[in-house]
């Protein structure tokens, strides 16, 4: 650092003279990113983001600037690249929601004492409102706090919701408090902080410091200001400070698996429906069957594709004419109760099989009881010519 005496007579004169000594430089278009951004390409990380501009005495000194029709014979400060550095930076952020500030730091002033100082935000980011505070900042002093700065920007962001950074641009030059201010920033925001340090000049040990202080924000980056001075360059840095890696691909799912149909067999058809039972040498039809006779007409209701046989079936006394007879006459009867309950003649056939049918073959009263029935036995419909 100069003797203080001088740089204060120094910076009056120029303040006297233009208002600050910052001049305004022909700005680099900058690379558009919101293509990738809408395009998935890169993801937002940051939403919130401070940048942190030294204005101390020592970046006053000349910088040597080549780009867009500047020689090397035509010289800068370093404060004047500084600037045109941000305002790059600020003109390669894509189109995000973000809040932000920019703040300088310096020592001494020309009567004034203010070591650092808030020229923008905390605010929503606005591009426009961020590029002209950035040329702005005009006025330097004799010392190099960075750390009051790093710890006023922890209190600018400590409170806002989701995750930040911090961009400190300078020439790390005589800031030997620096590191302890970003360690306690980051004991203070934890996982919610990040530091990146762009250098101005080649100073090594003001690259030393600056890196010890990403370090201490245990993410980010150092870089050259040379790395960053170009559209690519700061396009690479700007992705790195506010965007992270893309969720992978979901994984491809598996076509699903070809389930066969569940082919449900059609209910089987029964060979007989329930019988029902005569007295002796009887074909009235007795009450108790009405059920039965009931639901024999439902099963052929719903199963039209299927007529009934009536059989008339008798036990062995009798003689075979007769009980021939009297077998018909139960099959009759039994149709009758049917046609009653709804099912049509034409799908009704009465048959006798008189007592040459018999369901028990011993010659009892038991046995007989089994005899004397009608049997309902269940024929695929033809068609009718």
């Amino acid at each position: 650092m100069r003797n203080k005496a001088f740089i204060l007579i120094a910076t009056a004169i120029c303040l006297a003279l233009v208002a600050g000594c910052a001049t305004t430089m022909k700005p680099i278009p900058a690379q558009d990113l919101n293509q990738k951004l809408q395009s998935g390409a890169i993801v937002q990380k940051i939403n919130n983001f401070e940048v942190i501009l030294d204005t101390s005495a020592s970046m006053y000194d000349p910088h040597k600037w080549s780009h867009y029709g500047y020689t090397d014979k035509l010289t800068t400060t370093k404060l004047e690249y500084a600037q045109s550095l941000a305002r790059l930076f600020n003109d390669s952020i894509p189109n995000m929601k973000l809040t932000a500030g920019l703040r300088d730091f310096t020592g001494e002033r020309w009567l004034r004492r203010d070591y650092t100082n808030l020229w923008y935000g905390m605010a929503p980011y606005v591009k426009e409102d961020l590029g002209k505070a950035i040329y702005a900042v005009n006025i330097s002093g004799v010392d190099s706090p960075l750390d009051l700065a790093i710890d006023a920007a922890t209190m600018d962001l400590k409170l806002l919701a989701g995750k930040s950074a911090v961009i400190i641009l300078s020439d790390g030059v005589v800031m030997t408090k620096a590191v302890a201010s970003a360690q306690a920033m980051k004991a203070a925001m934890k996982e919610n902080i990040c530091i990146y340090t762009v250098q101005i000049g080649n100073d090594p040990e003001g690259k030393a410091l600056l890196q010890k202080v990403v370090k201490a924000g245990d993410c980010g980056a150092y870089v050259t200001g040379e790395e960053v001075s170009s559209a690519a360059g700061m396009a690479a840095f700007v992705e790195k400070v506010f965007s992270g890696t893309p969720p992978p691909p979901p994984p491809a799912q598996a076509p699903p698996a070809v389930v066969p149909p569940v082919v449900v067999p059609p209910p089987e058809v029964p060979k007989k429906l329930e019988a029902i039972y005569f007295d002796f040498d009887k074909y009235v039809v007795r009450p108790e069957y009405g059920d039965t006779l009931k639901r024999n007409a439902e099963w052929l209701q719903a199963n039209k594709d299927y007529d009934i046989r009536i059989e008339g079936n008798c036990d062995e006394r009798g003689t075979s004419e007769y009980n021939m007879a009297l077998g018909q006459r139960r099959a009759d009867a039994a149709a009758e109760h049917l046609m009653d309950l709804g099912i049509g003649k034409d799908r009704i056939r009465g048959v006798s099989n008189g007592e040459k049918n018999p369901a028990c073959t011993e010659h009892s009263a038991v046995c007989w009881t089994q005899n004397r029935r009608a049997d309902f036995v269940v024929l695929k419909r033809q068609p009718r010519n």
